[in-house]
């Protein structure tokens, strides 16, 4: 038996997964070096009020992170909210970008503690990272959950468990 899993597409997929991810401000970043090794770090997201594909991000021009970016853009956010029992994990393309308008744009005194020289700072650049795709998981809570395994141990069935799926983000 198989698990009752969502497919969904375009402004569909994107409507679901900014309905899950936009209230969790800090993703884990993966991205990987010249040896195929996956380095992952927390990042706060910079993002506005909506999701079109596109997620913004902050970091320093002489990090790691920004080196693995320009030589390998396949990256991967990842997101958790264990006390709404929410997961996602979001698949593309990560850009270094230097838009100084962008930057303003996006720019709050919180950022001066990773910043301190301000939004003028030379080597703050963006991450503009491009959905592709994304997979999540959205249970309704640990008392559901648990009556779901029961209902399936007493069945025989697969627990159904809340909205899982795929979401293609393209455009």
């Amino acid at each position: 038996m198989e698990i009752d899993m969502a497919n969904l597409h375009g402004a569909e997929a994107r409507e679901k997964i900014w309905s899950l991810i936009k209230d969790i401000k800090v993703s884990m970043m993966a991205t990987s070096d010249d040896a195929g090794v996956f380095h992952a770090r927390p990042m706060m997201c910079k993002q506005a009020e909506t999701f079109d594909g596109t997620l913004w991000f902050f970091t320093g021009a002489d990090t790691e992170k920004a080196q693995e970016i320009e030589n390998h853009p396949t990256a991967l956010l990842t997101y958790s909210d264990t006390s709404a029992h929410r997961y996602v994990s979001v698949s593309g393309r990560a850009v270094i970008e230097r838009d100084r308008a962008k930057i303003d744009a996006l720019w709050s005194d919180l950022d001066k503690v990773w910043f301190p020289a301000g939004k003028e700072d030379p080597n703050l650049v963006l991450i503009r990272f491009e959905a592709e795709e994304a997979e999540f998981w959205d249970t309704p809570g640990a008392v559901a959950t648990g009556l779901a395994y029961v209902k399936a141990f007493m069945t025989g069935e697969l627990p159904k468990v809340g909205d899982v799926g795929k979401a293609n983000l393209s455009h």
